[in-house]
């Protein structure tokens, strides 16, 4: 079975703790090896679970998988945005970013 154009993404939500962001990443390959779920998945990364994106790398987010960071949280702790992976891209609120995905049918799942 070949996975459906018409699937919409899969949004996974990082939020309270930092754990979250490794094993978002973890099932973002469990979903994306699963013909009848969707091939696209954002991991969305805002308030305190943001503090473990300056560990991540290129490397670490599979194809398929598109990280999103808040611009705002990132400013709360003191993150520059430039010391993120290449590969993460940044939204100015991260809450602002899921309804709007939301509103275009994304299926959401909070970690």
């Amino acid at each position: 079975m070949t996975v459906r154009e018409d699937h919409p993404p899969v949004i996974l939500h990082a939020s309270d703790n930092p754990l979250d962001v490794g094993r978002g990443l973890r099932l973002c390959r469990q979903i994306l090896e699963d013909p009848k779920c969707s091939n696209r998945v954002l991991l969305v990364i805002n308030h305190h679970a943001i503090t473990a994106a300056p560990d991540l790398s290129n490397e670490d987010i599979p194809s398929g998988v598109s990280v999103y960071a808040c611009e705002t949280a990132l400013k709360h702790h003191s993150i520059s945005p430039e010391s993120l992976a290449s590969a993460i891209r940044t939204v100015p609120s991260g809450i602002v970013f899921l309804a709007e995905q939301q509103r275009s049918k994304a299926w959401y799942i909070r970690l």
